[in-house]
């Protein structure tokens, strides 16, 4: 895939390793304007030096986020906006899936961890870069989700225990904001129809995870990994969709697709269909974003 990205704008979040990381380089290798937004100081730094050095480009910066945080959030946007007027494309890589919590850690804005930073922190941020998105027509949203979710076919969203106040499974917890992130898809897609701006979701299947990442796990769970990444994907295999959803000019006007790699359109369960429970998670999470 050889796309010319020269002019364009692009921010990666969780851009410090794996997929965000390897979606970095190829953006910028192909002339991007990379914006890596990482949580970690001292690895986003690192990140940042790697990415210029494979990308062979000068054109990549580092805006630090932690999107757990509504105020990081804000803070990391309202840098974002005054150093650049043109958004082209975002790219929502960043999740928490830590394996070690087994019970709902509540953050500074009275949210469950995993639904803040997988979901309502994500929504916050859309719509805190919607006016530069818009204006900068013809523009793109990259969410992503997980095809983990074919596991759950039956998953709902579960208005009663948003923060885990019932029951806590970090799988659970999980999933269910990857689901709440596959509806938003689908209804930012329909709200947005007509402005130039897009969105998609990209189901990510089983993509290697960097050893740096597995060293709290105990030795049956990392021998588990070892025989699953004889199967994975490569991080920088998985992010050739990222890129193709992130530049190719046959999808200019595609918007609300479900889609796996190599670029394949999916179907999400049934419930993510379902236009009552879209609005009301939009509502509910612009609620919980204070975006009302």
């Amino acid at each position: 895939m050889n796309y010319n990205l020269a002019n364009k704008t692009i921010i990666v979040t969780g851009a410090n390793s794996g997929i965000g990381k390897a979606a970095s380089i190829q953006l910028a290798g192909l002339g991007a304007h990379v914006v890596m937004m990482c949580r970690s100081k001292e690895r986003g730094e690192q990140a940042l030096q790697d990415v210029k050095s494979a990308a062979k480009s000068d054109k990549i910066e580092l805006i630090l986020v932690d999107m757990s945080s509504q105020e990081a959030v804000r803070k990391a946007v309202r840098e974002f906006l005054s150093r650049h007027s043109k958004l082209d494309v975002v790219i929502h890589n960043a999740a928490n899936f830590d394996h070690t919590q087994k019970k709902p850690v509540i953050t500074e804005d009275g949210l469950e961890n995993v639904f803040a930073t997988n979901h309502v922190n994500i929504f916050l941020m859309t719509e805190l870069l919607l006016d530069t998105l818009k204006q900068s027509a013809p523009s793109r949203i990259i969410t992503v989700a997980s095809k983990g979710l074919i596991t759950y076919p039956f998953l709902d969203i579960d208005f009663n225990n948003l923060a885990g106040e019932k029951k806590f499974s970090m799988q659970h917890a999980y999933y269910q904001a990857k689901q709440a992130q596959v509806m938003y898809t689908f209804d930012l897609a329909e709200r947005l129809k007509g402005t130039g701006v897009t969105v998609n979701c990209v189901r990510v299947g089983n993509v290697a995870i960097p050893d740096t990442r597995l060293e709290h796990l105990p030795k049956f769970l990392l021998k588990m990994y070892e025989m699953k990444r004889k199967f994975a994907l490569t991080p920088e295999k998985m992010a050739e969709t990222y890129m193709w959803l992130a530049a190719d000019p046959s999808l200019d006007d595609v918007t609300g697709g479900y889609w796996d790699a190599p670029n394949t359109p999916v179907k999400a369960n049934k419930n993510a269909y379902n236009r009552e429970t879209q609005k009301r998670l939009w509502n509910e999470t612009a609620k919980l974003a204070h975006v009302v």
